[in-house]
C-alpha cells in the first residue's frame, strides 16, 4: 500500500487491491484509521468513516488531502486505472 502523504505520525495510503470510488486510508499506527473519498479530480474530499481519530485530527487530514488532491488522484489512477 503506497503512502501518498504523511502528516506528523499519520500515514495516508492507497491500498493496491482496493475498490472504487477513489479513496485513501489515513492510518495512525494501530490506534486509528479513517477513509476519505477523493471525488477526483476536484473534490471535495469527504470523510467516509473513521475509528480512533479526534475531530481535530480528521480536519487536519482532510485539509492536507485537499491540498494535495491532484497528486493523490493521479496516484489513484496509476494504481487502479
Amino acid at each position: 500500500m503506497p503512502t501518498v502523504l504523511t502528516i506528523r505520525n499519520i500515514r495516508v495510503a492507497i491500498y493496491t487491491n482496493d475498490h472504487p470510488p477513489p479513496h485513501v486510508h489515513a492510518l495512525k499506527g494501530n490506534q486509528a484509521e479513517a477513509r476519505f473519498k477523493l471525488n477526483c479530480p476536484e473534490g471535495p474530499v469527504e470523510l467516509w468513516d473513521h475509528e480512533g481519530f479526534r475531530l481535530s485530527e480528521l480536519n487536519e487530514i482532510s485539509a492536507a488531502i485537499t491540498d494535495h488532491l491532484g497528486d493523490i488522484c493521479r496516484k489513484w489512477r496509476e494504481i487502479h486505472g
